[in-house]
């Protein structure tokens, strides 16, 4: 048996599925929810972290033209959970890439949740400073897209549904591949 089968097959097949169907929940709350209007501690929580990614991802890169430095925060924001993504299939700890993608799918939605924004900004935003400008309402102005920022941003939110959807359909491949290695072993 290889060590990656053993590594698998170390939790009971009940701890895939109750983690799977919590992912679920999790997917669905993803699909509904706004930083300015949430009552989900987990997704509250890794909103604040992503929140600061994006405020450091502008520090970081605030040497350069302000177009840059406005498209930063919320590129480091998405850069950030796809790393913990890649991060999690490199070791190979499969149902904590469904964690990391649902993070993504978050990351990418309240991305285009803010590029959506562009033109009405009514999201209340925050910001290391007292003066705080929307990101989106700047790039979009400045690349003559402002009339597409529902577009724009519905498709960003799009993208990141669909990597919720494959995480959620990986999962369910995971357990039934947990359920024929389990049924392989009893046999032997």
């Amino acid at each position: 048996m290889t060590p990656t089968k053993t590594k698998f097959m170390s939790l009971p097949l009940w701890v895939y599925i109750v983690s799977w169907l919590f992912f679920v929940y999790l997917f669905v709350q993803i699909l509904s929810f706004r930083a300015d209007n949430s009552n989900n501690v987990i997704l509250s929580g890794l909103y604040f972290v992503e929140f600061g990614v994006h405020e450091v991802s502008h520090m970081i890169v605030s040497f350069l033209p302000q177009i840059y430095v406005a498209i930063a925060g919320s590129l480091g924001e998405i850069s950030f959970t796809i790393l913990i993504l890649y991060a999690t299939i490199k070791a190979k700890s499969y149902f904590a890439s469904i964690f990391a993608s649902l993070w993504t799918m978050l990351a990418m939605n309240c991305v285009g949740i803010y590029m959506a924004d562009a033109r009405t900004q009514l999201l209340p935003l925050a910001g290391p400073s007292e003066t705080v400008y929307h990101d989106w309402h700047y790039i979009f102005g400045q690349l003559g897209w402002l009339n597409a920022d529902g577009i724009i941003g519905g498709t960003v939110r799009g993208i990141g549904d669909v990597v919720g959807v494959a995480a959620l359909i990986f999962g369910l491949v995971l357990i039934v591949i947990k359920i024929k290695l389990s049924r392989e072993r009893n046999r032997s």
